[in-house]
């Protein structure tokens, strides 16, 4: 069963974007935070863009801050969920879908959503020739 809004509560989320030693894409969010009631469904967009003059794959690996409060943070749809292949100079939205659980301790009232993007390109070549 779903759990409607909790209407009493606002908690704040901030975004925050990192690449990886050597990942030379641009990758920002939409926005810096938003407030959400838990149980509410939010969409937020991040968006990157292959600067380079070549095909390049990348990963997205999340963090959620502080620690104890990520098992309250579901993510419904992610791009960090898949690898994101970019050509050349290409640019990307990305949309995150998320639910915070009404369960939430009270004692949590800001939440930070982290994503470091790394360069997975060599790899991924690696596994198309070996297939």
């Amino acid at each position: 069963a779903k759990a409607a809004p909790d209407k009493s509560r606002l908690i704040r989320v901030n975004f925050l974007t990192n690449t990886n030693e050597g990942m030379v894409w641009k990758f920002w969010p939409e926005k810096g935070a938003v407030r959400v009631n838990p149980g509410a469904a939010n969409t937020v967009s991040f968006y990157v863009k292959n600067t380079t003059d070549r095909v390049m794959v990348g990963q997205a690996i999340p963090s959620v801050v502080p620690g104890a409060a990520a098992e309250f943070f579901h993510k419904t749809e992610c791009f960090c969920f898949e690898e994101q292949l970019l050509q050349p100079g290409e640019k990307l939205t990305m949309p995150v879908r998320f639910i915070i659980d009404p369960d939430l301790p009270d004692d949590v009232p800001v939440l930070t959503l982290g994503y470091t993007l790394f360069d997975i390109s060599e790899s991924h070549i690696k596994l198309q020739a070996s297939n």
